[in-house]
């Protein structure tokens, strides 16, 4: 059987400009970003505690911001880079991407400023660091391992459920929004459709989610799961007593020389 012309022909699809395919034509802007909820396929070995992990980050992040020495910025720094180029080829690339994104809107903000009074060196060379130190801690650490942390320091249960139960709301609402949306623009595709797809998306979205909630909980019911998270079992090792110690004490440091 001889196919006709037509449907041998590649041609390239082009979405109407619309307010009605405003969804449409930013699918694949919603796909890079569930993307983010992932589980990383490369899992990045770590000396630390999660907790160790996340008291690191904050009082690097606190050692970062009162520091007027750009000597200790400098010791940083190194740290810093010696940390990030460790890391697995993939798992470099997106940190160094993601530091790039965080430093977009902090400079957008900053940049009048720096052209009418020139600025300040110590602020410019503070928010890369600030963005590294963020980036390589979400790059290199899963939601779980964020949630032992989290309840490592006495968050309450409920904190922990509401976090864990969003992150997957979206994960999974977000997939679905996918799904429709391609079956949208398979639907209108080769014909002048006028489709409102938006109060129609969002009510299946939020039907869906009812029933998603009752699922939800049925199973969480069944597996004798009643909102209580369990501490880990795992205990600090002395490899992070002596880098919060460390950390610690050069904040201390810093705060008694002024700096």
């Amino acid at each position: 059987m001889i196919l006709p012309d037509w449907m041998s022909e590649e041609r390239p699809v082009v979405t109407k400009v619309g307010r009605n395919n405003f969804l449409i034509r930013n699918r694949h802007h919603l796909e890079a970003l569930l993307q983010k909820f992932e589980t990383h396929p490369l899992k990045v070995a770590s000396v630390f505690h999660p907790t160790a992990k996340v008291l690191l980050l904050f009082f690097l992040l606190v050692s970062v911001g009162i520091s007027r020495n750009l000597t200790v910025l400098w010791i940083v720094a190194l740290f810093l880079g010696a940390g990030v180029a460790f890391l697995p080829h993939s798992v470099l690339v997106r940190t160094l991407k993601k530091t790039v994104v965080l430093l977009i809107f902090p400079l957008v903000l900053y940049l009048p400023h720096l052209l009418l009074s020139g600025g300040q060196s110590l602020f410019l060379f503070r928010l890369p660091l600030i963005a590294v130190a963020i980036a390589y801690y979400s790059e290199t650490s899963t939601i779980s391992e964020m949630l032992v942390a989290l309840k490592g320091l006495h968050f309450p249960d409920l904190v922990l459920l509401q976090l864990d139960i969003t992150i997957k709301y979206i994960d999974v609402f977000g997939k679905q929004l996918m799904d429709l949306l391609k079956g949208i623009e398979a639907r209108s595709f080769g014909g002048n459709h006028r489709f409102r797809i938006g109060s129609n998306i969002w009510g299946i979205l939020y039907l869906k989610a009812i029933r998603y909630g009752e699922e939800l909980t049925q199973a969480m019911e069944a597996r004798c799961f009643v909102g209580e998270y369990v501490k880990s079992s795992q205990s600090f090792t002395w490899k992070d007593w002596l880098a919060l110690i460390g950390l610690v004490a050069v904040i201390l440091g810093q705060i008694l020389l002024g700096g």
